[in-house]
């Protein structure tokens, strides 16, 4: 074959692709493709804390063999909790808030208490927070910031910023703040649900004006229901301590020995508003989810199974296969409800969301406080003494 003919093949064939090429590009012309709706990313501080954590390398960890002592862990806390000061510039509060007989009895002032209000009677108040990212976000009690006018978060290296609300959470008495800062030392989460009655616990705030202070103790108790029923719902699941709370420790860290979040100070058992031997803490595994939603949407989200539950009394468990189990009784039904949707029926008796025991007030309260609206859950429950499953998706709390 002559190279003429050879170049003339070639010419003709690119020719054709061309060709090609222009005709399918001509072909999808005056065609409207449809993009796919933007997804809503949503922010998470065990992202940011993760992120944040890459990019650093932590202090060298002490030897527990060699060296029994909790200065890694109180270094850690120390430089990560901060003192939240308020103002209230309309009215002095009272020494017991409002808020405090949401989850308390009108008729009884004690035994448990908001570590005495963490106010002055000049009208302002002193109290603890906790930093969980890098840039600014704190965590602390929602009474501790309460009608306040104006809120002022004081570092342990002293430097002192104006913080705004992100959001609040009178529920789970939960408040994220935020100051204009960066490359701040703040707490990595631990795992609230891994912990032992018996753990050591290390507490850190500023109680009674002392700044930066440590306690200890341990973990007397996990899932301590110590709240009074309510006409709306409030979390009643708190881990139960033994380390020294007083005033000014409301919001502050209760850490692990490896100075990881583990809880946020609540209040303290007590006759007179000081302490006198238990204090109690957000689990975080609460924490976590709450913070993330109030970051997200200013408020948190939490499902709802439509449904009215009682707990059931030693003597009142029901019998499956010849064994007494512990659950909630379920009293009544939503006519719209997930519950009633699922099958449920006044008498059942939940054992168990997702395989999650649920035997007590406290540990429904604490798995619904870490729900979210539209969640799939697996119910188990027991009618009749036979154990049954149903599946459901959960409603959306209401305010």
């Amino acid at each position: 074959m002559s190279p003429g003919r050879i170049n003339r093949k070639i010419f003709i064939w690119l020719f054709a692709v061309n060709l090609c090429v222009v005709l399918s590009a001509c072909k999808g012309q005056g065609q409207q493709i449809e993009k796919p709706a933007a997804k809503i990313l949503l922010q998470s501080f065990a992202a940011k804390q993760g992120l944040a954590a890459s990019k650093t390398t932590p202090p060298a960890r002490r030897q527990r063999m060699h060296s029994f002592n909790f200065r890694y862990a109180a270094q850690r806390a120390t430089q990560s909790t901060v003192r939240v000061r308020t103002t209230y510039l309309q009215e002095i509060p009272k020494a017991i808030p409002d808020f405090y007989f949401d989850f308390f009895d009108k008729d009884v002032v004690g035994p448990y208490k908001h570590s005495a209000a963490d106010r002055n009677k000049d009208g302002s108040g002193s109290a603890s927070g906790v930093l969980i990212s890098e840039d600014g976000y704190i965590i602390t009690n929602y009474h501790v910031i309460e009608n306040a006018d104006k809120i002022e978060v004081i570092l342990s290296d002293s430097r002192s910023y104006a913080a705004r609300i992100v959001g609040t959470d009178k529920a789970t008495d939960l408040a994220l703040l935020s100051i204009n800062e960066s490359g701040l030392p703040f707490l990595q989460f631990g795992n609230s649900d891994s912990l032992m009655s018996g753990d050591i616990a290390l507490i850190a705030g500023n109680p009674l004006n002392f700044t930066s202070t440590i306690t200890q103790g341990i973990i007397s108790f996990k899932a301590r229901n110590i709240a009074q029923k309510s006409a709306r719902w409030v979390l009643q699941s708190f881990i139960q301590t033994d380390g020294v709370v007083n005033i000014g420790n409301s919001g502050g860290a209760l850490v692990d020995l490896d100075g990881k979040l583990t809880g946020i100070i609540t209040a303290i058992a007590s006759p007179n508003g000081v302490f006198a031997g238990y204090s109690f803490a957000i689990p975080v595994e609460v924490v976590k989810k709450t913070a993330d939603d109030l970051l997200n949407y200013g408020k948190a989200r939490r499902g709802s199974f439509g449904m009215r539950t009682l707990e059931m009394e030693a003597a009142g468990v029901a019998e499956l296969s010849g064994q007494r189990v512990a659950g909630m009784l379920v009293e009544d039904i939503e006519d719209a409800g997930s519950a009633r949707a699922a099958g449920l029926e006044p008498g059942d008796i939940i054992i168990a969301a997702d395989n999650v025991q649920i035997a007590s007030t406290a540990q429904l309260s604490e798995w619904i406080a870490r729900s979210h609206p539209g969640q799939k859950v697996t119910v188990t429950f027991v009618r009749n003494g036979t154990r049954h499953r149903t599946r459901l998706q959960l409603d959306s709390q209401s305010d």
